[in-house]
């Protein structure tokens, strides 16, 4: 049942203690009366696996530990509800509020030695008085036509002492926007911006700061597509992410620097795999490695020589970040899951002995679910791949459906994790493919570079053969396949229901229908630009543009079709729903839409989360009963 989601607990966070004894997490619940989730810190006893609560508030997050393990530090709201770092013992007890930013704390990291904490924040809009309070008016730019300005930018703090001043804006608000200490704090590494605009986020590079001086340097020559700085932890190298060749349609690279230029590519020959997830090794020596491949979400041993080790965990797909979950004698903690079961804490000892240290999730795993297979085919010259989830009930000598469930991205993978939409559509009897398309970031760079300039057709094709690989190799009813996804699955979505008329039906979630719109009111244009020969506005590019756009072909629609999408939605706005919507009703095609009044690319609250998937999985039974 749909509401057996509420019941999953949440993992995140997992950091080992400088002596590598204790293991410090978030737990969260789903609180239906806020409609939140609550989280709670606890610390976890590597040795006997006790636990015990520390005193958090429950909507704390982002942990670590000081460099010398005698204080726990995590964000949580102040007083006029700005982010703020609270650091408490490691002991237990109250934690006293440390940075009082007058915008909020957007990511933080102890100095080593831990004798100060450096965070990013926004600048303060100055306050407008008197009539001024009406004069409202802000320039548009790159910004996503959602955005009301002015847009501050963000800069480095250390303590109360602001280091970083300008128009320009340190990156904020993503993974790839670390920031790192060395030399002792004598310098930082972060990423620059032209500005605050994720439109303008492809302009990135990164910058070292003296932390006395205020003097800043760039590393590298290079004017884009530089992220995720992170110094060796004696200060002699600093890694971070470029694009490969300096094109975002190719994998993240990691380059391997002295401090001074560029440095070294160390993936380029050693793991084909988007490596934007990395974390140092304690002595200095290695980078632990996430990535991608196949239906695998893996981890690699990466030498600083550029030699990759795979680190083998089984059947447990590696989720999540590495600061901090690393010991010094190379243990691994993470949180992983399996194909039928959700997020746990995983501890991966010294010796290579992997063990699961949590349960929390074992009434979801003891719950009748679907098996789940890696689906194999080839397409267009390329070895694809899937995962293919049974019916919970399966049982041989009878046709069932068949769901597409066709993730975002297009960076992204569908992996054998366990995926809670998928079960709740297998426990209704149906057959889930979830297929790896051209674009997707498991396979290597060719394939993921192949949607250059063909956004739609080429996924589309992919995608047609993993649902004949699905028919060869499962007992599938052909009058009963229906296809769905959110984001680029929405408008994979979309794009399949204009080409083919095999579909009994379609779900397209926040769909990217229009590439013309979605490029002049989305927030990341530069993706757009990026995927495509430039901006539609010049030269021959609207032809392009329209060409792989699903509401170029509306008229070719005859599959009853449910679109789903939030309301203030920058990501993918709204604005395109609304004319596919139009297009499939005024020419009499069953369709429905529904809007939920929310901000983000999906609801991010537990009940309309849910919600979302009773439109979904209810529409897919009207038209396969």
């Amino acid at each position: 049942m749909p509401a057996d989601v509420f019941r999953i607990a949440g993992l995140s966070a997992p950091r080992i203690s400088p002596d590598g004894k204790t293991l410090l997490f978030f737990r969260s619940r789903v609180n239906l009366q806020t409609d939140k989730r609550d989280s709670e810190l606890i610390a976890l006893d590597i040795a006997t696996h006790a636990q015990r609560n520390l005193k958090a508030p429950a909507q704390a997050h982002d942990v670590s530990w000081s460099p010398d393990g005698s204080r726990i530090a995590y964000v949580s709201e102040d007083t006029e509800h700005h982010a703020q770092v609270w650091v408490m013992p490691a002991s237990g007890g109250d934690a006293r509020q440390y940075t009082h930013s007058k915008t909020g704390v957007d990511q933080y990291s102890w100095r080593p030695g831990g004798s100060a904490i450096a965070y990013v924040a926004f600048d303060r809009v100055p306050e407008r008085t008197g009539i001024a309070k009406w004069e409202d008016a802000f320039e548009v730019t790159d910004n996503g036509y959602m955005h009301a300005g002015p847009f501050p930018p963000a800069h480095l703090w250390i303590d109360d002492r602001r280091l970083t001043h300008g128009a320009w804006s340190v990156a904020a608000g993503s993974a790839g926007s670390t920031i790192s200490w060395a030399d002792g704090g004598r310098r930082i590494a972060f990423v620059r911006l032209p500005d605050a605009l994720l439109g303008d986020a492809e302009r990135s590079t990164i910058e070292t700061v003296d932390t006395t001086s205020s003097r800043i340097a760039p590393l590298t020559s290079r004017t884009r597509y530089e992220f995720n700085p992170r110094y060796s932890p004696d200060g002699r190298y600093l890694a971070y992410t470029y694009a490969r060749a300096g094109d975002a349609m190719n994998e993240a690279d990691i380059w391997l620097s002295n401090g001074r230029g560029a440095g070294k590519d160390l993936t380029l020959r050693s793991i084909d795999a988007n490596t934007t997830n990395f974390a140092w090794y304690p002595d200095s020596r290695a980078l632990l490695v996430q990535a991608n491949h196949g239906t695998t979400s893996m981890l690699w041993r990466l030498t600083i020589a550029g030699r990759a080790e795979r680190i083998f965990t089984g059947n447990v797909n590696v989720l999540g970040d590495f600061d901090g979950s690393i010991a010094r004698d190379g243990a691994i903690a993470f949180v992983g899951s399996t194909a039928n079961r959700p997020g746990e804490i995983y501890y991966r000892s010294a010796s290579g002995k992997l063990s699961r240290v949590t349960d929390y999730n074992a009434a979801i795993a003891a719950k009748p679910l679907g098996k789940v297979t890696t689906l194999n085919w080839t397409n267009d010259g390329f070895h694809e791949d899937g995962v293919l989830t049974y019916p919970a009930a399966f049982k041989s000598g009878r046709k069932y459906p068949l769901v597409l469930l066709i993730h975002g991205g297009p960076t992204g993978t569908s992996t054998t994790s366990f995926d809670e939409l998928a079960q709740l559509m297998a426990a209704r009897g149906w057959f889930v493919l979830r297929p790896n398309y051209r674009g997707s970031d498991n396979l290597g760079n060719a394939f993921q570079h192949a949607i250059y300039i063909d956004a739609t057709a080429g996924p589309g094709r992919d995608i047609l053969a993993g649902v004949a690989a699905a028919q060869r190799s499962a007992p599938i009813d052909p009058k009963r396949i229906c296809v769905s996804g959110w984001s680029y699955g929405g408008m994979m979505t979309s794009w399949l229901i204009t080409q083919d008329h095999r579909w009994a039906c379609a779900v397209s979630g926040a769909a990217v229908d229009d590439l013309v719109y979605d490029y002049s009111l989305a927030d990341d244009i530069s993706a757009d630009r990026a995927s495509m020969p430039g901006s539609p506005f010049v030269g021959n590019n609207m032809a392009v543009y329209r060409s792989v756009s699903p509401l170029t072909y509306y008229r070719n629609v005859s599959t009853p079709t449910l679109i789903l999408s939030d309301m203030y939605d920058d990501r993918v706005p709204i604005a395109q729903s609304y004319a596919f919507y139009h297009a499939l009703r005024d020419r009499g095609v069953p369709v429905k839409f529904y809007e939920w009044p929310v901000h983000g690319h999906f609801p991010s609250d537990p009940v309309r989360t849910v919600d979302v998937y009773r439109y979904w999985i209810d529409w897919i039974a009207k038209y396969v009963k």
